[in-house]
C-alpha cells in the first residue's frame, strides 16, 4: 500500500512537471493505476482524468454512463437537427408560395401525377387479369375436350400471374406513395396557415 501511494505521488510530481494531465483508473482486478497516459483498452469503470495539483478534473465514468452520454447527445443531435430541418421547411414554404391558394394548386398537380401514374398501373392490372381469364378459358376447354392444353399456354398463364404478383407489390407502394403525399399536403397547408397566421 506504501509503495501504490508513494507511485501514485511520483507520478503526480511527474505530471505537474511534465505540464500534462494524470489518468487514474481501476482494473478489473481491482487495482488503482495511474499514468500520464491513457490506458490503451477501454476500462469497464472508466478513466479519470485529474490536473497538474491531483485535482480530478474530468471524473471516471462506467460504461453504462458513457453510453447514457453518447444516447442522450444522439437524442440531443437528432431533436436539432429535426428543428433544423422544420426551420428550412418553413422558410421554403413562405418564400415559395406567396398565398394558399397557390400552395394548394402546387400540391394538387403533383398529387394528380401520382394518381395518374397509380391509374396506369391499374389499367395494366386489368389488362393482365383480363389475358389470364382467357388463356384459364383455354385451358378449360382443354379439359374438358379431354385435350392436353398446349404448353405455351400453360407457359404465358404462368408469366401473367407471375407479372401480376410484381404488379400488386408496385401497386401497393405507388398507393402507400400517394397517401403519404396526401398526409404531407394537409400538413403543409396547416403549417402555412399557422405561419401566417403569427
Amino acid at each position: 500500500m506504501m509503495r501504490l501511494a508513494g507511485f501514485a505521488i511520483l507520478l503526480l510530481c511527474a505530471a505537474t512537471h511534465a505540464g500534462s494531465s494524470l489518468y487514474k483508473w481501476v482494473d478489473e482486478a481491482g487495482r488503482v493505476h495511474y499514468s500520464d497516459t491513457p490506458p490503451l483498452q477501454n476500462q469497464s469503470g472508466g478513466v479519470a482524468e485529474l490536473n497538474k495539483q491531483g485535482a480530478v478534473r474530468k471524473p471516471a465514468e462506467s460504461d453504462a454512463q458513457r453510453k447514457a452520454r453518447e444516447a442522450s447527445s444522439a437524442a440531443a443531435r437528432m431533436q436539432l437537427q429535426r428543428q433544423q430541418d422544420t426551420t428550412r421547411h418553413d422558410q421554403a414554404l413562405i418564400q415559395s408560395y406567396s398565398t394558399l391558394a397557390d400552395l394548394k394548386a402546387d400540391r394538387e398537380r403533383q398529387l394528380s401525377v401520382l394518381q395518374s401514374a397509380y391509374h396506369a398501373l391499374e389499367l395494366r392490372a386489368q389488362g393482365l387479369q383480363i389475358q389470364q381469364r382467357d388463356l384459364q378459358k383455354d385451358l378449360d376447354l382443354s379439359r374438358k375436350l379431354q385435350q392436353q392444353p398446349h404448353s405455351a399456354t400453360l407457359h404465358n398463364l404462368q408469366a401473367l400471374q407471375h407479372e401480376q404478383l410484381d404488379l400488386n407489390t408496385l401497386m401497393a407502394a405507388k398507393r402507400g406513395e400517394v397517401d403519404a403525399f396526401r398526409q404531407k399536403m394537409r400538413q403543409d397547408i396547416q403549417r402555412y396557415q399557422q405561419l401566417n397566421s403569427r
